[in-house]
């Protein structure tokens, strides 16, 4: 740490040289008021009339006194001056600007780690404000042709007296509904942070996919295909199973809407540094996702074709679930559609979750 890039050497050896030159000219002052008197002489020409004894230090040290004060603000306001610097800088940063960013050059050592800590901060909160623009404009993009049928849905039979068709109105209805929940539903597994959920508690795997591939297959048998279920007995993990269950759902979802042929659940438990992995496999006989989109179809409203139905929210939140969970979620390479789900295993006894 250089003296001259230190606040606090900048402060130290300041008030160091006002002390020791106080203390010359005070040693000064006092070989003049002997050798001349110098205290009378202040006294006569500030009162006409010599001062006694006593007043005759505190009338010479007064004047310098004050001047020194006067030099203790002048150097606290050059050694404070970076921190002003810094937080007329801070204040220019808001949403019309959010890439502004606050100048490092020329900072003391002191202020530079708050000030690295801050445009750290800046760029995370810059990143989600990005994200949480791109993310209204989105679901903004995908409620508009919605609600654009239904409303021309609505002038016809109004204009033209047309008879109602309610088949389709309630298709409509039933897609912007399911865009909201799905929104909600991201909106809320979000909240949370980057943190863990607070629900966390040891749960069995195996019983929570089963259960939510159950409520599945009404919709898999409507759309005439086939669900396996391949479990061991358990797979305990520390988990939220609400949220568990909604990603084993999304999973199985987007296979019967953009996959083919038989949909399985495969589970299976791995060992991995030190400790166990619970691994879940969705397949189905699609082609799958090209390699070039395998990472940005996790993202909100991505979907490998912009044709393909569906909201583009399932994988993301499936994405989010996991991430909360501190696991890793991705496509397996090969000739089938797979997604894998890797989540980090527990040995803390199932029987006290759910």
């Amino acid at each position: 740490m250089t003296l001259g890039r230190s606040l606090r050497g900048r402060l130290t050896a300041s008030m160091g040289l006002i002390l020791c030159g106080g203390l010359a000219m005070v040693a000064g002052l006092h070989e003049l008021e002997q050798d001349h008197g110098l205290g009378g002489r202040v006294g006569r020409l500030l009162l006409g009339d010599e001062l006694p004894e006593p007043w005759q230090d505190l009338a010479v040290l007064l004047p310098f006194g004050v001047l020194i004060l006067v030099l203790v603000g002048v150097v606290c306001r050059w050694s404070l001056r970076p921190l002003v610097r810094v937080s007329a800088e801070a204040a220019q940063v808001g949403p019309r600007d959010p890439d502004r960013r606050i100048g490092m050059t020329n900072l003391p050592d002191e202020l530079f780690p708050l000030v690295a800590a801050m445009n750290a901060a800046l760029e995370r909160l810059a990143t989600a404000y990005q994200v949480e623009k791109r993310f209204t404009s989105n679901a903004a993009h995908e409620l508009r042709t919605p609600l654009a049928t239904l409303s021309l849905r609505l002038q016809r039979i109004r204009h033209d007296n047309a008879p109602v068709d309610w088949p389709a109105l309630e298709h409509d209805i039933a897609t912007m509904s399911r865009l909201i929940d799905r929104l909600l539903d991201l909106a809320r597994k979000q909240d949370v942070g980057a943190g863990p959920t607070a629900n966390m508690a040891p749960v069995n795997l195996c019983r929570v996919i089963r259960e939510a591939a159950a409520a599945m297959v009404p919709l898999v048998e409507a759309a005439e295909r086939e669900l396996v279920v391949e479990l061991p007995d358990c797979l305990p993990v520390r988990g939220d199973a609400g949220d568990l269950q909604d990603m084993v759902r999304n999973l199985v979802e987007n296979a019967l809407r953009h996959g083919a042929g038989r949909i399985s659940l495969h589970g299976n438990a791995v060992n991995g540094s030190g400790h166990s992995i619970a691994q879940l496999d969705v397949a189905d006989d699609g082609d799958g996702v090209p390699p070039r989109l395998r990472d940005s179809v996790f993202e909100r409203f991505r979907k490998g074709q912009q044709a393909d139905p569906g909201s583009g929210l399932g994988l993301a939140i499936v994405q989010e679930v996991v991430r909360r969970h501190e696991g890793t979620v991705g496509f397996v390479p090969g000739p089938r559609c797979v997604v894998r789900v890797s989540l980090p295993g527990t040995s803390e006894d199932v029987r006290r979750g759910s």
